[in-house]
């Protein structure tokens, strides 16, 4: 069988303590083939993961759209569960970087609607990438109880920010650790179902609207927090 010139390149490769040695070929590194081709499996993993689902999902069909063989697949990967993790946690961490530019932006300092409806804008935004919305609010949902965790642990996180920004903005003290909590939970959940039902439904709503209605929720709970600025 042919090979290709990645695999060219790492043959024959000396090892060291176990692993390659960091041989350049045509001014990459080993590290960076790997990094590479880790790459292309975290695309080609939100391609299919996002288009045709998870659990139909096999590693050669994989390999056929990162173009790989799976050789590289196992390189970086134990199993398809695997790769599911590192693009749901990729996508994720794009997310809530998005979501924290937002709430950094000099006029969602200074009104925190302006910061609800500019975060929202944000999530709803990236949510309108399809394959995006598959992976991070659908295909991970019930496949394991280590890919349970690792959502869970993801919409804690986010939570937990959620809550953060509204001690910055309000006087929080009569609610305690656990109300505060649910609190973020609650308001996550009240952004993923409707994206949820913005990807099932084939994106009729305009996405202002998604914005406006969600934003409402987000209202309701700032008018029912105290007035006077936490210190």
């Amino acid at each position: 069988m042919t090979r290709s010139l990645s695999e060219l390149a790492d043959a024959g490769a000396p090892a060291v303590g176990g692993a390659p040695a960091g041989r350049a070929y045509a001014g990459e590194s080993q590290l960076e083939r790997v990094a590479r081709r880790r790459l292309q499996f975290l695309d080609a993993g939100l391609q299919v993961f996002g288009t045709s689902g998870y659990r139909t999902a096999t590693v050669r069909q994989l390999c056929r759209q990162a173009e790989l063989t799976d050789r590289y697949f196992y390189e970086s990967f134990e199993n398809t569960e695997d790769l599911l993790v590192a693009v749901y946690e990729r996508e994720f961490d794009h997310l809530q970087q998005a979501v924290l530019a937002a709430l950094a932006d000099e006029a969602a300092l200074r009104d925190p609607m302006v910061a609800v409806e500019r975060a929202l804008n944000a999530v709803f935004e990236m949510a309108s990438e399809p394959r995006v919305a598959r992976v991070c609010w659908l295909e991970v949902l019930g496949v394991s109880d280590r890919v349970n965790s690792v959502y869970t642990r993801n919409i804690e996180r986010f939570a937990a920010m959620v809550v953060a920004f509204a001690r910055r903005q309000f006087s929080t003290e009569e609610i305690d650790e656990t109300e505060s909590r649910m609190l973020g939970i609650a308001m996550i959940g009240a952004v993923s179902q409707p994206i949820a039902h913005w990807l099932l439904g084939g994106y009729r709503e305009d996405r202002a609207k998604l914005v406006a209605a969600t934003s409402r929720v987000f209202r309701g709970v700032i008018d029912g927090l105290p007035s006077e600025p936490g210190v």
